[in-house]
């Protein structure tokens, strides 16, 4: 008999907005020698965190965000795309904080730049506390928790070890997109999922195939 249930997913971490300027270009600029792109749209999508809430939203799935962003208009503009795909956020705002904006010059299909104007730094203790206080009222509601870590301040050592010890304690799976090379802060997550290049860095072994995997898979 299949299970009708709808999955219900808290995603934590670092929320930020893919903008695009798509033109073409026809001429050096004679101010330097650069390209010219005359630019004939904008778009914006969810990235970072946000670009995994989509793909969970695309699935079925019933999503809520926790997170830290800014008191900018990124932040009102990034809560508008949330609303928009019937997402549930709960996000703290913080005070000379930048909200993560990623802007790529597009010309015939090729980025030609990418310019991010963004805060990198850890958030603050006050915003992890506000984090934690609505996480442990909140956690029964899920099904599963998912950690998106880009590496831009929101999931500190402190917060990530705080939340896995009051999952465990509720008995929560978490599953984590981990970044970085130290690996410990994420202990006793059910499963972590590096792409190729992020497990090189964390444990020091060049990947050549699945093969050469297997035989170095308990070196780590």
């Amino acid at each position: 008999m299949l299970n009708n249930h709808t999955p219900n997913i808290l995603v934590i971490g670092d929320l930020m907005i893919d903008h695009y300027l798509w033109g073409n270009c026809e001429r050096i600029s004679p101010e330097a020698p650069v390209q010219v792109v005359d630019i004939q749209k904008e778009t914006t999508t969810l990235g970072g965190a946000g670009n995994v809430i989509n793909n969970l939203k695309s699935l079925g799935a019933s999503v809520t965000v926790l997170s830290v962003v800014g008191q900018d208009e990124v932040s009102h503009e990034l809560k508008q795309m949330l609303d928009k795909i019937d997402t549930t956020s709960f996000l703290v705002e913080e005070k000379n904080r930048k909200t993560s904006k990623k802007s790529r010059i597009m010309a015939s299909n090729s980025q030609v730049v990418r310019y991010d104007n963004e805060s990198k730094n850890d958030i603050s203790s006050e915003s992890e506390q506000k984090l934690i206080s609505k996480f442990e009222n909140e956690l029964d509601k899920f099904d599963v928790i998912l950690f998106s870590d880009y590496g831009k301040g929101v999931l500190t050592d402190t917060l990530t070890k705080e939340l896995l010890k009051i999952s465990k304690a509720k008995n929560k799976k978490v599953l984590v997109d981990p970044k970085g090379d130290d690996y410990s802060k994420y202990s006793g997550a059910y499963l972590l999922t590096p792409n190729k290049s992020e497990a090189q860095l964390a444990t020091s072994i060049k990947i050549n195939d699945e093969n050469y995997i297997k035989l170095n898979e308990n070196v780590a």
